[in-house]
């Protein structure tokens, strides 16, 4: 009797380990439905998962947003299939995948480690069933983070906000003022999201909008000599949506301006530097995500238009490495060129030709360079030297030069 309770009880312990083992395959669901979600789940096999990034009818692109809840917790590996675009664009920056276990509000990188990232794939370890998790290929940017920025600041008197237009979803394209419009005042436009997956280009233009309006004296110094108008999101529908932005069908926010504009938030970009006669213009961007020449921080435009432009800008670019604080991506590098035909239609190309124009350039910004330090308010400190590094370049004397 006793070997056969002995055996029973084998058996008994043999099941119970089975039901543990096949307990322990891990079990995720996957959601994009949130502002900024983006994924197209093409298997999900339990510990390992093959998911993509969705182009919405746009070029191969590389932006990827989504949450990720277990049902059964575990180790799980996410991988993305082999890059189509022509730099090789990847799926997974320098610094790995950003993440925030409490539903978007906070951000981290989780690292290069081996043991989580391998070229296009990496692993994250769900510890208990029920909990959730946001991956994503940058740290996330959409309206509802602009509005925390303006709760912030919404007692300084310096910042304003109103609607520069609606979209074509009938969301409103926020107009940021910053200081107040004098005789002496010249007028300063900056434009964020033209791409709406570029979102480090977001936290670096808080920094700006930041050292602007402050007491410090550079922000007073700032609103002294100019009035800056800024519109965060140009691509807002994008934005919100989780598109990639760049490279659309017929074409993109940042190749629209001219007489030919089919998008409203272009049209109306126009015609406010028509309004407030915007005589200095920068553009804020993201380049592409692994590619090597696209680690560091750097200018492109137009070297001819205006006739002073590419000497602006390298005086600028000067100015802000002077300023940048320890720990921020190299740079800032000129690589401008001659106007063409198509250059014309981007940013820069449109202002820079406008009467009395002392700079127009776009900035590049990138994603999360190796050996940087590129959380949120590191990238704002990097935006507030650019804000100093622009008090102190004498456009009007370069241009008269």
């Amino acid at each position: 009797m006793y070997r056969i309770l002995t055996f029973s009880n084998a058996i008994v312990f043999i099941l119970f380990a089975c039901q543990a083992t096949f307990a322990a395959e891990p079990k995720v669901t996957i959601n994009s439905d949130f502002p900024g979600g983006n994924i197209v789940v093409v298997e999900n096999r339990g510990a390992e998962i093959e998911v993509k990034p969705r182009l919405d009818g746009g070029r191969d692109w590389f932006y990827w947003c989504f949450e990720a809840t277990a049902e059964t917790p575990g180790k799980v590996t996410f991988n993305f299939p082999p890059a189509l675009a022509k730099h090789k664009n990847g799926a997974v920056g320098h610094q790995g995948p950003a993440v925030s276990t409490d539903g978007g509000s906070n951000w981290r990188w989780m690292g290069n480690d081996t043991a989580i990232v391998q070229g296009r794939s990496f692993t994250y370890t769900f510890k208990e069933a029920g909990e959730s998790v946001r991956l994503a290929v940058t740290i996330p940017y959409v309206q509802t983070t602009f509005e925390d920025f303006a709760k912030r600041h919404a007692d300084n008197p310096n910042f304003k906000t109103s609607i520069l237009n609606r979209t074509p979803k009938g969301r409103n394209v926020e107009l940021v003022q910053i200081g107040e419009e004098h005789p002496q005042a010249t007028a300063v436009l900056f434009t964020g999201r033209h791409h709406a997956c570029e979102t480090i280009a977001s936290y670096f233009l808080e920094g700006v909008m930041e050292e602007a309006m402050s007491d410090s004296p550079a922000g007073v110094a700032f609103r002294e000599k100019y009035v800056l108008y800024v519109v965060p999101f140009v691509d807002k529908d994008g934005c919100e949506d989780g598109d990639q932005g760049k490279g659309r069908t017929p074409h993109d926010h940042n190749r629209d301006y001219g007489p030919k504009s089919i998008y409203p938030t272009v049209q109306a970009i126009m015609e406010l530097g028509e309004y407030k006669n915007v005589c200095a213009s920068i553009d804020f961007h993201c380049p592409t995500l692994v590619y090597p020449d696209h680690q560091v921080i750097y200018f492109a435009g137009p070297t001819d238009l205006p006739a002073h432009n590419h000497d602006a800008v390298k005086q600028l670019a000067k100015n802000i490495k002077s300023e940048l604080p320890k720990g921020s991506p190299a740079g800032p590098l000129v690589w401008m060129k001659k106007t063409d035909d198509e250059r014309k239609t981007h940013n820069n190309g449109h202002f820079a030709l406008r009467p009395d124009c002392l700079i127009a350039a776009t900035i590049e910004v990138p994603f999360a360079p190796k050996n940087t330090v590129m959380t949120q308010d590191a990238i704002r400190s990097y935006g507030k030297a650019m804000l100093r590094a622009w008090n102190v370049t004498d456009f009007a004397a370069i241009k008269t030069k």
